[in-house]
């Protein structure tokens, strides 16, 4: 089961507005980046953890949604580790709207699959 760290780090928290926290358990949060400077995405995923140096703010990215110039949704979901500890590639979603690309990542952020697709 998925457990908050002791002590999150202010640092993100601090630097995302609360209207930008779409989801949050205390474990994992749904962001959206709309109007981020620099942001390729809609939204992300994420999963709070231990402070590693491949996670100095103490969160890991799970995945990332965006519009695409069709106008249908794409998501993204990492895999989840192999028997071996590597990473297969990120399941991806095509979803005819952005609800239904958020709820698909918040729905499967604990088991890292991503359900039904256009």
């Amino acid at each position: 089961m998925d457990t908050p760290p002791s002590n999150p780090s202010p640092e993100l928290l601090t630097q995302l507005p609360r209207e930008n926290v779409l989801q949050d358990d205390g474990v994992h949060m749904l962001v959206s980046t709309k109007g981020v400077e620099g942001s390729r995405s809609d939204g992300i995923l994420l999963r709070r953890c231990a402070f590693s140096l491949a996670a100095p703010l103490c969160c890991e990215l799970l995945g990332q949604y965006r519009l695409l110039s069709d106008g249908f949704w794409h998501a993204s979901l990492r895999s989840p580790p192999r028997e071996d500890g590597s990473l297969g590639p990120p399941q991806l979603g095509i979803y005819g709207t952005e609800l239904d690309a958020l709820v698909n990542l918040w729905a499967n952020r604990r088991h890292l699959d991503l359900g039904s697709r256009v």
